[in-house]
């Protein structure tokens, strides 16, 4: 057998969440065609006769504002670098080398073995200019690493979303992983978290796909009940938003968008629990919850305090 923790890390929209999606054939982590819709670590599970690989989704790294959600999910990434076995770096073709920065500033410090993978391959085989840029970078990234605990492994191409190639990486990564037993002892199990969690999720994906650009940033889902003792399952979930003008965006004209929203998610809920579901929303204005720690942390935002502030607070004490 063999077993590990594989981190999933790259800039927004570059397909973690579709790799993820495609290993387990089945819809953990949602996806959407706009950027920095992951929030929290996702943890998918693929178990089979050779061993079981734990992936860990992650949120896009980008430059996050001090404070809000956006650190939060910068977060997410540091906490996912901590302890994996592998990391897979995820390159989008159509990406830009001063943009990938960002994700080598989280790489330096990592203490394990690393893979970059080229996903949506697909492109630049029909264009080969679009990734002229990625084998200098790669080298880019090797030489910044030297001397460093992470250990280059090598190099991939991938089209997560039709399937290419997936199947020749989930073999390299069995290949690097160590021997060991499974880390969840459920053969069946997809992912640690919650069904609560996975259908707030799908809610929140509707949000991304029947709202404009920016409203979905500004979203937040909470499961207030969820009954399966009844048929259907009842379940009630509230849409938190920032501003009293985005709750009548949210509800949209005779409560139209809000149906709409309703609707999509129930489906795709049913298709995930396989049986009927009656699916309550509401939406309820938290002023700047994504700006306010003490907000983020009630809807499962926690922000982990600064180093430096946890030191002077010891320090406080102390004396």
């Amino acid at each position: 057998m063999k077993s590990g923790v594989v981190a999933l890390v790259g800039r927004p929209n570059v397909g973690k969440s579709t790799f993820l999606n495609s290993v387990l054939d089945e819809q953990i982590s949602i996806v959407t065609p706009k950027a920095q819709t992951t929030r929290d670590q996702v943890r998918g599970i693929r178990t089979e006769v050779r061993g079981q690989i734990v992936f860990v989704d992650t949120p896009g790294i980008h430059r996050a504002k001090e404070g809000g959600i956006n650190e939060f999910m910068i977060q997410e990434v540091r906490r996912a670098l901590d302890a994996p076995d592998l990391v897979l770096y995820l390159l989008d073709p159509g990406s830009k080398p001063e943009a990938e920065e960002r994700v080598l500033e989280q790489l330096r410090g990592v203490t394990s073995s690393l893979m970059v993978v080229v996903n949506k391959a697909d492109l630049f085989k029909r264009n080969p200019d679009l990734a002229s840029w990625i084998g200098p970078w790669v080298e880019k990234v090797k030489a910044a690493l030297a001397g460093t605990e992470l250990r280059f492994l090598g190099f991939s191409e991938i089209s997560a979303e039709k399937g290419h190639g997936v199947q020749t990486l989930l073999d390299q990564i069995f290949e690097t992983l160590p021997e060991g037993p499974a880390l969840y002892d459920d053969p069946e199990a997809l992912t640690d978290r919650p069904l609560r969690f996975v259908v707030s999720e799908l809610v929140r994906k509707q949000l991304f796909m029947n709202l404009g650009d920016e409203l979905p940033y500004s979203c937040a889902v909470e499961i207030e009940s969820f009954n399966e003792k009844v048929k259907p399952v009842h379940i009630a979930a509230l849409i938190h938003v920032e501003r009293e003008s985005q709750k009548g965006m949210v509800i949209g004209a005779k409560g139209q968008k809000i149906k709409e929203i309703g609707t999509k998610a129930r489906e795709e809920i049913e298709s995930l629990m396989g049986e009927k579901v009656y699916l309550e929303l509401r939406v309820k204005v938290l002023e700047s919850w994504t700006r306010e720690a003490r907000k983020m942390k009630g809807l499962g935002y926690a922000l982990e305090a600064p180093a430096s502030l946890a030191r002077g607070k010891g320090k406080k004490e102390n004396r």
